[in-house]
């Protein structure tokens, strides 16, 4: 608005409405574009997945370690006990 006694207003720009929401980005892909590098997306992840039966003999030879842990516990609690034995006679 203008003040017509004040020599050093200006008016005002006119309202603009805007679009409802976001707003277009000027370098947008198209939906082929999204779908391509979807796929390409897709086949590359696919080929760092491991081989299931890697993956399976991976699981036996975890299986097996932890086995062995479990026989080792047991062995070193027996020794213990046999040094607990020694010790208090």
């Amino acid at each position: 608005m203008v003040d017509p006694l004040d020599p050093g207003t200006i008016a005002m720009f006119a309202h603009v409405k805007r679009n409802r929401g976001r707003p277009r980005k000027a370098d947008a892909l198209s939906p082929a574009e999204r779908a391509r590098r979807y796929r390409f997306r897709r086949k590359v992840q696919s080929a760092h997945s491991v081989p299931e039966a890697t993956y399976k003999e991976a699981l036996r030879e975890r299986d097996a370690a932890w086995a062995q842990v479990a026989d080792l516990r047991a062995e070193l609690e027996r020794l213990k006990c046999l040094l607990d034995r020694d010790v208090t006679k």
